[in-house]
């Protein structure tokens, strides 16, 4: 039959509380801090890198603020250049215009001075002309057919001192 020792059973059971306050000691606590510093630890890095995830948001929403902000400036700078090149391409035609006035009103009035000219110096040769003839005619003034070729020759004449 089965003997049972009490001495042993008591032995067995206060070697293995003895054993496990010695593992519980040595080996449970260890092993659960380390656990605990690496849960931490894992918790700490999520932290961060929840943080730095907010971060990368905020920069990338100022970043884009300040790029459409850019953009907005860009836009307004090239309407103002936009502007000002049509103010001077403007007053350019303009002033164009205004010395191609000059130029045509200052051009009719040498026209208009030659053409006075040329007329001046026509009025005063065919009055030169008219008084040579009228000298001539009265050196010679016989009668009606004398005179038509005296007038035929006075013309020759004329013509021939103007080619």
């Amino acid at each position: 039959m089965l003997n049972i020792n009490i001495w042993d059973i008591l032995w067995t059971v206060i070697n293995l509380l003895l054993f496990y306050f010695l593992l519980k000691r040595f080996l449970f606590k260890p092993v659960l801090d380390m656990m605990e510093r690496r849960e931490q630890m894992i918790r700490d890095d999520l932290d961060n890198a929840k943080k730095a995830s907010d971060e990368a948001e905020q920069m990338k929403a100022r970043y884009e603020k300040k790029l459409r902000a850019a953009q907005v400036e860009a836009a307004k700078i090239t309407k103002t250049a936009k502007q000002r090149a049509a103010r001077e391409r403007d007053e350019i035609v303009e002033d164009a215009k205004a010395e191609a006035a000059e130029l045509i009103a200052e051009a009719q009035k040498t026209i208009e001075r030659d053409r006075e000219a040329a007329m001046s110096s026509a009025r005063e040769e065919i009055a030169g002309l008219a008084v040579m003839a009228a000298s001539r005619v009265l050196e010679k003034n016989i009668d009606e057919e004398s005179n038509r070729g005296f007038a035929e020759q006075l013309l020759a004449e004329v013509g021939a001192g103007n080619e």
